[in-house]
């Protein structure tokens, strides 16, 4: 029960990054079902079957298994207090708050892309963990990224529905990719986690500047279409 409460407490803090999938699939699920009782056709119930495990399908995507891949990089890497991070399209937080709160890294900065959310449930995390004064938050065009040159040792880019992480757009992704690799320090490292098909755009721009690319695996990542890549 724990687990559950758990798990039901860290989706409401940090949401799902598929919420329109999701209740649209229960919302269907729910139409779907009340047509069928109401014309006795109960051979179609197995349509709402499918649809409640679409819905369940994207939640788990989205709220454990992704963020599954975050907790095991951040377990996999130590950090100084005299280091730095940053996280790209930091949405709700849980990336950058895990880097803030499970490593000894001095400071860490959340750049929102200014086309996705407000920063206010950032914050309201950061507070809530105790790691807000180890943060600095601002929003910015996330192919414009608002620091100096290798000013970081560690950058974390984990994309969302539509955001411009998950955009497959050349010029998109190419331009992300330059600018994670000009604030990252040549000996720093990056931790992006994206559909199979982005993640391997991403780490062919990354090998074009000269990085080394390892793909970490998970179990069951085909079928949830994820996959991380550690640049170093």
């Amino acid at each position: 029960m724990n687990k559950f409460t758990g798990w039901v407490k860290h989706w409401y803090r940090y949401k799902t990054d598929e919420p329109y999938i999701i209740a649209s699939a229960l919302i269907g699920a729910i139409c779907l079902y009340a047509s069928i009782m109401k014309d006795h056709k109960h051979h179609l119930l197995i349509y709402v079957l499918v649809l409640i495990l679409i819905a369940l399908w994207s939640l788990f995507r989205s709220v454990t298994f992704k963020k599954n891949y975050v907790r095991k990089f951040v377990k996999e890497h130590t950090f100084t207090n005299q280091q730095n991070g940053i996280d790209l399209g930091t949405g709700t937080g849980y990336g950058l708050i895990k880097l803030a709160r499970d490593t000894e890294i001095g400071k860490v900065c959340g750049v929102e892309d200014k086309y996705q959310y407000t920063v206010q449930r950032l914050e309201k995390n950061a507070t809530l963990e105790r790691v807000r004064s180890k943060m600095n938050i601002t929003t910015a065009d996330i192919q414009n990224i608002p620091y100096e040159d290798k000013e970081f040792d560690v950058a974390m880019g984990i994309s969302a529905n539509g955001n411009q992480l998950s955009t497959p757009k050349k010029a998109v992704y190419q331009q992300i990719a330059s600018e994670l690799d000009r604030v990252v320090k040549q000996d720093g490292i990056i931790f992006m986690v994206n559909t199979p098909r982005m993640t391997k755009k991403y780490a062919n721009e990354f090998a074009k500047h000269g990085r080394h690319v390892e793909y970490m695996h998970r179990r069951f990542e085909k079928l949830f279409n994820l996959r991380a890549i550690v640049v170093k």
